[in-house]
C-alpha cells in the first residue's frame, strides 16, 4: 500500500511526469471516440 507522506517537492516533479503521458494518451483517445462517434451517426 502506498500510504506515504510526500513532500512537495517529490509531488511537484512527480506529478508532470505522470500528467503529461496521461494527457498525451486521453486527448487524442477522447477526440477519435468522438469523431468515431460522430461518423457513425452521420452516416
Amino acid at each position: 500500500m502506498f500510504i506515504q507522506i510526500m513532500s512537495t517537492d517529490m509531488v511537484a516533479s512527480w506529478l508532470p511526469s505522470v500528467f503529461v503521458p496521461l494527457i498525451g494518451i486521453l486527448v487524442p483517445a477522447v477526440f477519435i471516440i468522438l469523431i468515431g462517434r460522430y461518423i457513425t451517426a452521420t452516416e
